[in-house]
């Protein structure tokens, strides 16, 4: 009697069920025009700009500091609309490689027309300076030389740093000196002190990219993009990714920066595993976890961070099952 029920429910729970996935895939379709920005990659973003902000609390005279409290916010929207601006650019530049990788495929894939993308580009570049315009002329100095670095340079054929070696470790790194900077510069407008204590941050993020590097590798050879993997191979790759992490523990140790000395502390040993078995599995750990590590350290100052960073997790991970059947993004070493 009961397997009968079953047996006549059984249809009418799947035609539920694909309503609501059909629902789902065409509610998906609507975020298209987000998460070409590549939401996830906000990650580090953020988390960086945080800590720039935090840091000029903590190091800084009070006599020094600028009550800014609503511009924190303010700012680190501006830098989220200009960062996804660059997401955008290297999309469409890299469209053909895209293609043929099978990933990436909003704008590769004609989901978003290239038109389209380029006009959002646009939009995503100029408005931000507009907003931090109010704040500050130099933050809008600040926000160009971080598009060129992170947009322009690294993304456009007449540059490309992002497909050679040490202009690739460059732009990343920069880019990250110069994100910690403009956090920084909400609470204490100058030069040198914010390069200084953001040099554990970008050896951070370029250990980081480095073994990225290794990840691409096979795609990039196959397309004549010479980044480091490429170049040096496997081996000398991964022990560059070791020096610029041993590089960040040793500068956060001098400069007493303890924001940044535990998490890259916990995210030694991966890379030492990286190191020792050079396993693709290994190297995609020691790329997950250090981020992850100092992004729960902001947490600790801001408690209200870790809801952003599930909102936006969650909501990556339900766009892109119900929208390409990725089960993306994840913490998994694959």
């Amino acid at each position: 009697m009961l397997n009968e029920r079953v047996e006549k429910m059984l249809p009418v729970a799947v035609f539920i069920f694909n309503k609501n996935s059909e629902l789902m895939t065409r509610l998906s379709r609507v975020f298209d025009y987000l998460f070409v920005l590549r939401p996830t990659l906000f990650f580090p973003v953020w988390t960086v700009y945080a800590a720039g902000f935090f840091s000029a609390k903590r190091f800084l005279p009070e006599t020094l500091q600028v009550d800014n409290s609503g511009w924190g916010l303010a700012v680190g929207i501006a830098l989220s609309l200009l960062m996804g601006s660059a997401f955008i650019l290297n999309q469409i530049v890299d469209v053909p490689t895209d293609k043929l990788n099978n990933k990436l495929f909003l704008i590769a894939d004609g989901h978003i027309s290239q038109p389209t993308a380029i006009t959002e580009t646009i939009l995503l570049a100029l408005v931000p300076l507009a907003i931090v315009a109010m704040y500050s002329p130099m933050m809008v100095v600040m926000f160009v030389v971080i598009y060129l670095v992170t947009g322009l340079f690294y993304s456009l054929p007449l540059f490309k740093w992002k497909d050679r070696p040490f202009l690739g470790i460059f732009a990343n790194a920069s880019g990250a000196l110069l994100i910690f900077s403009a956090g920084w510069w909400v609470k204490n407008i100058s030069l040198f002190k914010p390069l200084l204590h953001a040099v554990p941050y970008a050896a951070a993020v370029a250990a980081v990219y480095i073994l990225t590097t290794i990840i691409d590798r096979k795609g990039d050879e196959k397309f004549n993009k010479v980044t480091i993997a490429v170049r040096y191979g496997m081996s000398v790759t991964v022990w560059l990714g070791m020096l610029c992490e041993i590089l960040a523990v040793f500068s956060a140790w001098m400069l007493n920066d303890s924001l940044i000395f535990y998490p890259a502390i916990l995210s030694f040993p991966f890379f030492i595993v990286a190191v020792k078995r050079q396993d693709a599995a290994d190297v995609i750990r020691a790329i997950k976890f250090p981020i992850l590590f100092l992004s729960l350290a902001i947490c600790v100052l801001l408690p209200n961070y870790i809801a952003l960073l599930t909102i936006t997790y969650y909501l990556s991970k339900w766009y892109y099952y119900h929208r390409f059947g990725l089960r993306y993004p994840n913490l998994e070493a694959k």
